[in-house]
């Protein structure tokens, strides 16, 4: 006689909580303490256990839902982005569920619900980098998964190539006779998102430095993106003797408290400085904004119709789409 497969009730039995506790863990995480989660995540796997719901996935031909997971998602870039992905799926009547990640914690214990739940078509991820053990559930998934701007092996990944955003930056200034260049950008020391302000200040910084410029420490500031920060940091900054010709910042909400903090000392862009953004949101272009536009609705889309046609026709390999990326000149350059 075959093995019996393993309940819900051999999972419960196994960590000591209720029936009830283990499918809130699989339906409501959130809801429940973070040791007892663990211990219904390692039990399910220990167990080889198949919740219901995933057991009769093969009779369903879909959940017409979508979860688009993604970190800071009241940013502008991120809602513009959501909103490409929901171009695509609202003709489809597909229900987007989104989680909102604050955390490494987070983005870990959500895609070790959604992945043993399995009550999705297939999900989403922005600008994010799951560690190896996360990586491996989602790669083990009974439904597509596909990154935005990181790229991750053994996916399906809409890449935005940072560095070569601040190449471009680079070159861009150069055109218009700037010698004496500055970056300002946020910080991110999370180890779960992508490095977009470092990838980009690197790409501007060596493409001066093989046209031999270099750019000096008082040029730099990245740090904390607050408004007391942003405001500290841009009065020291425009302080200093021999003031740069032009700033890149790391993303156009950088540029616009940027350009907010100069107008109060005084500083006229474009006359004294240029000033260059990154992302191209919506606002951009309201204000007069110069920036580099990386297709957020476009990437979005793009990552939307990926996991469709997966949904039609399933494959081994795997592939990558680059998005384009450009300048959009302004009234700040």
């Amino acid at each position: 006689m075959a093995d019996k497969k393993p309940t819900i009730y051999d999972v419960a039995k196994m960590t000591g909580v209720s029936p009830a506790t283990v499918s809130r863990v699989l339906n409501e995480p959130e809801k429940v303490a973070q040791d007892k989660r663990q211990k219904v995540f390692d039990a399910i796997n220990e167990l080889g256990f198949v919740p219901k719901a995933a057991a009769v996935v093969a009779a369903r031909k879909m959940y017409k839902k979508i979860c688009v997971v993604a970190p800071f998602f009241s940013q502008s870039s991120f809602m513009e982005r959501l909103r490409g992905v929901e171009e695509v799926l609202n003709d489809k009547h597909f229900e987007i569920v989104i989680y909102s990640i604050q955390t490494e914690e987070d983005l870990n214990d959500y895609i070790r619900m959604i992945t043993t739940s399995n009550m999705t078509d297939g999900m989403i991820l922005f600008s994010l980098v799951p560690n190896e053990k996360s990586q491996e559930l989602l790669r083990n998934a009974a439904f597509p998964v596909c990154f935005v701007e990181s790229s991750i092996d053994g996916f399906d990944n809409v890449v935005i190539n940072n560095e070569s955003g601040g190449r471009l930056a680079a070159e861009y200034f150069y055109s218009k006779g700037c010698r004496n260049p500055a970056f300002i950008g946020e910080k991110s020391n999370k180890v779960y998102t992508v490095p977009a302000t470092d990838d980009r200040f690197r790409g501007f910084k060596k493409f001066f430095s093989e046209k031999g410029i270099g750019i000096p420490e008082k040029n730099v500031w990245i740090g904390e993106f607050s408004k007391s920060n942003i405001d500290k940091e841009v009065r020291r900054f425009l302080s200093q003797d021999n003031l740069p010709d032009c700033v890149f910042c790391s993303s156009d909400l950088v540029a616009l408290s940027f350009m907010s903090a100069a107008k109060d000392v005084g500083v006229r862009v474009p006359e004294d400085m240029k000033v260059l953004g990154f992302d191209n949101i919506d606002i951009a272009k309201f204000v007069g904004l110069s920036t580099i536009s990386q297709s957020l609705d476009e990437s979005g889309r793009m990552a939307a119709e990926c996991i469709l046609s997966r949904l039609k026709k399933s494959g081994n390999s795997t592939f990558s789409i680059l998005v384009p990326i450009n300048v959009i000149e302004r009234k700040t350059t």
